[in-house]
């Protein structure tokens, strides 16, 4: 089951050793004595990194991963951009040719993002009419739109809407739904805050000592910084909008923010034991509360293992699942009404 992951994105991890690799050869001939004074040298590394880079990536990225065409386009730019920065700029004839034709590239992706954008929110709103969980929506959405659910760039998108487009949603919970929440009697919030807080003064002094050393690094280093501050916003305000859900029909609904989430029947949890502390690594335990900084308090032990959807979409196999829940002992009561749990109040040990 943990090779699911590597054979998704084996095609991905072989274009990235090869491009290292394309892009050492390359640099080699650009060093060489003679690389000057032969006009042919440029042109075919020019050749090579305009035309050669782009196809490699259709062929072994675009087309296995059945990723939409359009990202040739991204993979274009990002070639010619390598190309201003490998060779010297005498030599950049050909690089200055194809910087003209990313004009008609970016009108090209204008407008199969605008029609895409379209069929992408009519899609969304049929979704959201059966479920108000916007990560499944969007999921849904690309599943219809490009036939894959596309996860990673729904984990942009979702961090890029939590951080910054959220603050005036609504939990994402039907009326009929019994809802837990894991922020409230915990210390999340507070540790996130100061994560924050110290992310901030590190970006500060980093930025002065890089900005001395490289001005490019800084401008870098900062955007890193950046991120960073709204993946914590982000997860903050998911963790408030995606509490655990037990809906009517039975089904329960682990979620931490946008991180991770697990759907399985309700009858599938074998045993619910309240616990005071992080029980001891095994095989198929997974502690979901250290994505809130906080010790978990409840231990599920489910009849057979399930699939997870972790971090950017990365499968990961639940058998035992340690979470933190602000009233674990109500959560026990509802989950008894949809099957027969083994529960138990905590106990002195951490098992």
């Amino acid at each position: 089951m943990t090779a699911a992951p590597l054979v998704r994105y084996r095609p991905l991890l072989g274009f990235a050793l090869l491009l290292v690799a394309f892009v050492g050869a390359e640099f080699l001939v650009i060093q060489r004595s003679d690389f000057t004074f032969r006009p042919a040298l440029p042109a075919a590394v020019s050749f090579d990194l305009l035309v050669l880079l782009p196809g490699l990536f259709y062929w072994l990225v675009v087309r296995p991963c059945r990723l939409p065409v359009s990202t040739v386009a991204a993979a274009f730019t990002a070639a010619v951009a390598l190309a201003f920065w490998l060779l010297p700029p005498p030599q950049q004839t050909y690089v200055h040719w194809a910087k003209h034709s990313l004009v008609a590239v970016e009108a090209l992706m204008l407008t199969l993002a605008l029609l895409n954008l379209r069929r992408l929110r009519r899609a969304y709103r049929v979704a959201a009419e059966e479920t108000p969980d916007v990560v499944a929506n969007l999921q849904t959405a690309f599943q219809s739109v490009f036939g894959r659910p596309l996860t990673p760039l729904v984990s942009e998108i979702s961090l890029f809407y939590y951080a910054l487009l959220s603050w005036r949603a609504r939990p994402e919970i039907r009326p009929a739904d019994q809802v837990f929440t894991a922020y409230r009697d915990s210390a999340f919030t507070a540790y996130l805050g100061t994560v924050g807080l110290l992310s901030v003064v590190e970006m500060g002094v980093a930025h002065v000592l890089l900005v001395r050393w490289s001005p490019i690094a800084a401008l870098v280093g900062a955007g890193l910084h950046a991120y960073g501050l709204l993946l914590l916003l982000a997860h903050l305000r998911a963790v408030r909008l995606r509490p655990v859900r037990l809906t009517e029909a039975g089904e329960l609904v682990v979620r931490v923010g946008f991180l991770w989430e697990l759907r399985l029947p309700a009858a599938a949890v074998a045993a619910s034991v309240l616990i005071p502390d992080v029980p001891p690594a095994a095989p198929g335990l997974v502690n979901a509360a250290r994505l809130l900084l906080t010790p978990p308090n409840l231990l599920l032990t489910l009849h057979e293992p399930h699939m997870a959807r972790g971090p950017y979409g990365f499968p990961q196999q639940v058998r035992r699942l340690a979470l933190y829940l602000d009233n674990p002992q109500v959560f026990q009561a509802s989950l008894a009404q949809y099957a027969p749990v083994a529960s138990g109040p905590a106990s002195g040990n951490k098992a």
